[in-house]
């Protein structure tokens, strides 16, 4: 063997070595999340009422990916994932966190490996500063709080498998662009691999439809494949990549919209989506460098205008920033190319095409963060070499110090964070302590309740949620109260209080005339005191609403 080639294997080992002991190090920090329960938002459809996971079978694996979940998503490698958790572990809380957590650790572990692909992209020399910034990005990618609520929510399996098919996917690129003037076959085989794994991210979730932008900014910067090749060319290799986003994003805005999830301009106008947008990418950066306030839930924001400095100020930093990373590019391209990849990763879950009730969520951060994670550990890399150059006894403790201080502070902040994600109460509570005016926070947290059998405290947080509810016409504030008036009426129901329940089972009713399930449960109540009549007649207009929305004839 040659002394080249000796170089080249040790290197490739220092690199593997590090990103394993990163992976280890971050899994065994989140290993209290294996305390931890599921949590009755979406863990229940997802996973614990599932029945669709009962079997891992052939049926099973058809079935994933030829129908929509019923959360109104399409992404059959995750379901694939829970059903093969539910078939190992059963419904071990304990088991599907345990699988969470070796993702995250291999994501770790990949920002590793990515970290040091994109530095010896730029520069084959400084081999030691490389694997400090390799090793920082990991850490701070890693560690940081924000990644807790990806990591600990069994049901945001979806980002873990589609981060690691992501990262996979832009490490086999980086190899087939480095293989200039190689064989064609060793090249094709990068180029394939880098395409199997796009494909992988997009069946675990749609958030991957990225990539191929992320790609042409990689050729730019720090690949340099622009000024030695033909651009055209370039752009036609992404072909097959935009060919695959662009159906993975026809067949996710088709299932939204069946899953009821996806909200329309006109219920939200595009200008209100753009405001909210830009603060939430603002929001974003300043949980990273500031971590604080982490809520599982972000209410969508009221009275948005152009002229508030909510949303003004935003749009004004994120126009200083665009404007300072493009005077920086004249001598370091790092800071442009880092901040569109950034802004490229977050655009698909940042609100303007708007699914759900949350203006922001910390598991959109998971793939954007990578983007920000390697420039600051560039920049750990920097000053670790610039520290070794003074003398002796200048280098040691404050070195060590300064390496370990800023993870292991993003260290205890996550564990503290993992707790929040220990049940449904904890979950709530924390959203509750930072918006005391979230409806759904009450609400989620009463079902918590009631399922534990403590009616009394449900029927308290019911009637939070119903002072905070909104009670003008838009079509999703009327369902969510009359939703919250069906709940509280099942709830005196467990109390005795017969009257209070057919009250707000009526005005269920009278929110929403068109629901089979409210007109059943007063139903059920009628029948309860004896009003056969009045029982008889709204168990058959929910026969007939049932009938209208199956197509079948009423009866």
């Amino acid at each position: 063997m040659s002394q080249t080639e000796g170089e080249g294997n040790d290197r490739r080992l220092s690199v593997r070595g590090a990103a394993l002991s990163v992976a280890l190090l971050v899994f065994l920090v989140y290993c209290p999340v294996l305390r931890n329960g599921f949590v009755g938002w979406d863990d229940d459809i997802y996973v614990y009422q599932n029945p669709r996971l009962h079997h891992l079978s052939l049926p099973a694996l058809l079935r994933a990916f030829t129908s929509i979940h019923p959360s109104g998503n399409w992404h059959p490698l995750t379901e694939l994932s829970h059903a093969a958790d539910c078939a190992l572990w059963g419904m071990n809380a304990k088991g599907h966190h345990l699988t969470s957590l070796l993702l995250h650790g291999l994501n770790a572990g990949l920002v590793v490996a990515l970290a040091f692909a994109l530095a010896r992209a730029r520069s084959a020399e400084r081999h030691a500063r490389t694997i400090v910034a390799a090793i920082a990005a990991g850490l701070l990618w890693g560690l940081h709080p924000l990644r807790v609520e990806s990591a600990a929510w069994v049901s945001e399996r979806k980002d873990l498998l589609c981060a690691s098919f992501y990262l996979g996917a832009l490490l086999c690129y980086l190899r087939y662009a480095r293989e200039i003037g190689g064989e064609p076959a060793h090249k094709k085989r990068f180029y394939l691999g880098a395409l199997t794994c796009f494909l992988l991210a997009l069946l675990s979730k749609p958030m991957a439809v990225s990539l191929p932008l992320v790609l042409v900014i990689l050729d730019a910067y720090p690949m340099e494949r622009f000024r030695r090749g033909r651009p055209w060319r370039l752009l036609t290799e992404k072909l097959p990549f935009l060919v695959l986003a662009a159906a993975s994003a026809f067949i996710t805005l088709k299932a939204q919209r069946a899953g009821g999830a996806f909200r329309a301009l006109h219920g939200l106008p595009l200008g209100t989506r753009l405001l909210v947008a830009a603060r939430a990418t603002v929001s974003y950066l300043g949980k990273t460098l500031w971590p604080s306030e982490l809520l599982p839930l972000y209410s969508y924001p009221q009275n948005v205008s152009w002229v508030s400095w909510r949303f003004g100020a935003p749009l004004l930093v994120l126009a200083l920033l665009g404007a300072a990373c493009v005077w920086l590019a004249r001598r370091n391209r790092a800071w442009l190319a880092t901040l569109l990849c950034y802004l490229l990763a977050l655009l698909p879950a940042v609100g303007i095409v708007q699914v759900g009730p949350q203006a922001m969520a910390d598991r959109y951060t998971y793939l954007p963060a990578v983007a920000l994670s390697i420039l600051a550990g560039a920049g750990f890399g920097i000053l670790w070499e610039r520290a070794a150059a003074l003398p002796s006894r200048w280098q040691s403790p404050p070195l060590v110090l300064a390496m370990a201080l800023a993870p292991g502070i993003l260290a205890s902040l996550s564990i503290r964070q993992m707790a929040v994600w220990h049940d449904s109460e904890t979950l709530w509570t924390q959203v509750i302590r930072y918006e005391p005016w979230n409806t759904e926070a009450y609400n989620n947290r009463a079902s918590f309740y009631f399922d534990q059998g403590d009616y009394a405290s449900a029927l308290t947080d019911y009637n939070a949620a119903l002072s905070f509810a909104p009670q003008v016409t838009p079509a999703h504030a009327t369902k969510r109260r009359s939703a919250y008036f069906n709940d509280r009426a099942i709830t005196y129901v467990r109390l005795e209080k017969m009257t209070e329940a057919i009250a707000d089972a009526s005005e269920a009713i009278r929110l929403r005339p068109d629901h089979a399930d409210y007109y059943q449960n007063r139903s059920n109540m009628y029948r309860r005191l004896g009003m056969t009549e009045k029982a008889a007649a709204d168990w058959r207009q929910a026969q007939a609403l049932r009938a209208v929305a199956s197509g079948q004839p009423a009866h």
